[in-house]
């Protein structure tokens, strides 16, 4: 492991024994999922970890984490910070410092060293429910991109007519409104209640991000370094359904990290905010 992996190990750790203690369920997902199939721990030129909690389980585990986390570990997602897209939160370490590209200019959004975890829910399975459904996904995902950001971060004509029309009503649209409405609409589809999951935490659901169940009925533990981790039961099905050959690595001018652009492990990440990088 490299620097930044073993902090994030370290995070993981504290995640994992709250889990086990309050028999929370969780799934390695994407490449932490790949990781601990293929390498028995990280992706080696991987610089993030990715878990996933079941919707109903939802409130119970940050409630969990809130109470137990250690002191120098936070809680951070989009209803404390204004600048950040997405609906799924991390847990941050408050004594280092992981700044990536879209959040330079943005220092609300600093931040330190951290694992992901989303939110899995169900996606209905008829086809029409189902089109419905990720259309509204996506479009609560495009609301609450413009509701966050200012009008020069708009990329298309269509979303900087979205920003004029929401900027007159902005006073009565808090900036979490739609990922709030984003969250409120995962609920309504419990995960152990569905035949259909998926990434509902990522605004455009393709087929290849489209799960059957029971691929996640249950979970399998995997070695993950030098500790485990829980990986959906059927982890040869997911991971193919969602990478094809995911156990032949890819060319060497694609093994790379995607997210950093400032790290430190020594410095917590106040030493940089309200400055410009």
């Amino acid at each position: 492991m490299n620097e930044i992996q073993s902090r994030i190990l370290t995070i993981f750790e504290q995640i994992k024994n709250i889990c086990d203690e309050n028999h929370i369920p969780y799934y390695a997902i994407g490449g932490t999922c790949i990781g601990a199939v293929r390498h028995k721990g990280f992706i080696p030129w991987d610089d993030d970890m990715d878990i996933a909690i079941p919707i109903e389980e939802w409130d119970r585990f940050w409630d969990c984490m809130e109470k137990n986390l250690p002191l120098h570990l936070g809680i951070y997602n989009g209803d404390k910070v204004r600048h950040y897209r997405y609906i799924f939160w991390k847990i941050h370490d408050r004594d280092t410092t992981f700044i990536e590209e879209a959040e330079v200019d943005y220092p609300d959004a600093y931040k330190g060293i951290y694992v992901d975890v989303m939110p899995i829910a169900g996606i209905p399975i008829e086809k029409e429910k189902k089109k419905k459904f990720c259309k509204k996904i996506y479009r609560l995902g495009v609301l609450n991109y413009v509701r966050r950001y200012p009008f020069h971060e708009m990329e298309n004509v269509k979303r900087k007519l979205m920003w004029m029309i929401m900027w007159i009503f902005r006073f009565g649209i808090p900036f979490n409104y739609y990922s709030q409405k984003w969250m409120k609409l995962l609920r309504k589809y419990p995960l152990y209640q569905s035949e259909l999951t998926g990434y509902t935490w990522h605004n455009q659901i393709s087929d290849n991000l489209c799960f059957p169940f029971a691929f996640f009925r249950n979970t399998e533990e995997k070695q993950f370094e030098n500790t485990s981790i829980a990986c959906p039961g059927d982890w040869d099905g997911y991971l193919s359904r969602q990478f094809g050959d995911y156990l032949t690595l890819p060319p060497l001018d694609k093994r790379q990290d995607h997210h950093q652009v400032f790290v430190s492990t020594q410095l917590p990440y106040s030493e940089y905010k309200g400055e410009r990088k």
